[in-house]
């Protein structure tokens, strides 16, 4: 009865988080989470046993990062980087592109996928209404690149974070395992884009001559609170490199650099309390209770049973999981679907599966993320924007159908990727 009755509020969770859209995910999730507090279904779903259920160490990085992100997109920091990048670029188009596309890489390894897009959103559509083209395969190279760029970090992704803090992961080790893909997948997507895009380059060169008159400096709002958020940012990520050197938890290093931030800066409590995604936090809430109680009554277990027969092979265990988080997460969305795996990875590593397979599904479910409008937040506000600021709606099939060859290759990639680093 119990397994019933989790399954089903899982079920109609899973279904107004991929098909809702008249009613907030966060509150229909939050509601269905705490559903099961009061049903109790499971042993230990109680207010005793937060600490087991919610992991606040995830929520603590997201807090943390929240806060000091919002201080440096306030002070102009970000803005600044993307005009000067145009500047750099000597107003030539493959430059341009290349260089906001490089900043988008760096900005999703360290911000929020979502905070980087709306980031460079404006600035692609000025180049794009400055060529006078249409922005949408802009907008959709950005998304791509925005994802590859989040794989590279524990932080870089809101499923790397939960893989982080459910599997203990090293950030620097993560890091280094996992930024030579970056780089690589991040060139072939551009590669994938100049091939599908032909371009008469002089005209574009010459229609950008026009940007000319923009003035990164007159994008700093604030320009001691600008020095101040990239001092504080900095040491908050070489804290997240010498986290296990120094054993501190990255939660409590992010938490304690936006706290010294916002000390330096003056802001309030109040003041962030407007500017911090309280939908995501509250999110997450509700999907913890859930994923605990698919643990408890046993789907978890059962999920890791048809991995089970391919411990003895390794790299065939490998390979399926990480196809398993490539065709799955487009659909189920990035947290959702990984709250699912996490346990399922952790469960098979107990029972002598290799420790690289958090990287395997951290390969598939990253690179997976682009394949539909559902793998991720970002993705879905990336096509809203388009329908914004084009008037044309981009479907369902449509952007499964454009982002197809880029993800298919790049998932490749990762699989013969993931066979180098487990055996060289």
């Amino acid at each position: 009865m119990s397994m019933i009755l989790v399954l089903t509020i899982t079920v109609i969770a899973y279904y107004f988080i991929i098909f809702g859209k008249n009613i907030k995910k966060s509150i229909i999730t939050l509601f269905l989470g705490v559903l099961l507090f009061v049903l109790h279904p499971v042993e230990g779903l109680n207010l005793e046993n937060m600490g087991e259920i919610v992991s606040f160490e995830t929520l603590g990085i997201l807090l943390g990062m929240m806060i000091i992100v919002e201080i440096l997109k306030e002070s102009g920091a970000f803005t600044f980087t993307a005009v000067s990048a145009i500047k750099l670029s000597r107003y030539k188009f493959w430059p341009v592109m290349f260089l906001l596309m490089i900043i988008v890489i760096m900005f999703s390894a360290f911000l929020d996928n979502l905070v980087t897009i709306m980031i460079i959103a404006p600035i692609i559509f000025l180049v794009a209404d400055t060529l006078e083209i249409n922005p949408t395969p802009l907008i959709l190279l950005s998304i791509y690149v925005d994802n590859i760029g989040g794989m590279s970090t524990l932080i870089g992704s809101p499923l790397n974070i939960v893989l982080g803090s459910v599997g203990k992961l090293d950030f620097t080790s993560f890091l280094i395992k996992m930024l030579p893909l970056t780089i690589i997948t991040f060139i072939t997507t551009m590669l994938i884009y100049k091939f599908n895009n032909k371009v008469d380059t002089k005209e574009y060169n010459k229609k950008l001559e026009k940007l000319k008159t923009m003035d990164a400096s007159k994008t700093i709002q604030d320009k001691s609170e600008m020095i101040k958020g990239i001092v504080i940012f900095s040491i908050v990520l070489a804290g997240f490199m010498l986290h296990n050197t120094i054993n501190i938890d990255i939660a409590l290093i992010a938490m304690t650099g936006a706290l010294v931030l916002m000390l330096l800066t003056k802001k309030g409590f109040e003041e962030m309390a407007t500017v911090i995604d309280w939908d995501t936090m509250f999110f997450y809430g509700g999907l913890f209770a859930i994923a605990f109680s698919l643990e408890k009554v046993g789907v978890s277990q059962a999920i890791a049973n048809m991995f089970m027969p391919l411990i003895s092979t390794k790299i065939l265990l490998l390979f399926a999981m990480l196809f398993a988080g490539a065709i799955a997460i487009p659909f189920l969305s990035a947290v959702p679907g990984t709250l699912i795996f996490a346990p399922v990875i952790k469960i098979l590593i107990d029972n002598g599966a290799p420790f690289d397979l958090w990287y395997a599904y951290a390969i598939g479910a990253n690179l997976g993320t682009n394949l539909t409008p559902l793998g991720a937040v970002q993705n879905i506000v990336g096509a809203s924007l388009i329908f914004k600021q084009t008037g044309k709606e981009v479907s369902f099939g449509e952007y499964m159908q454009k982002a197809l060859p880029t993800t298919l290759i790049t998932t490749l990639i990762g699989a013969i990727y993931l066979v180098v680093i487990t055996y060289i």
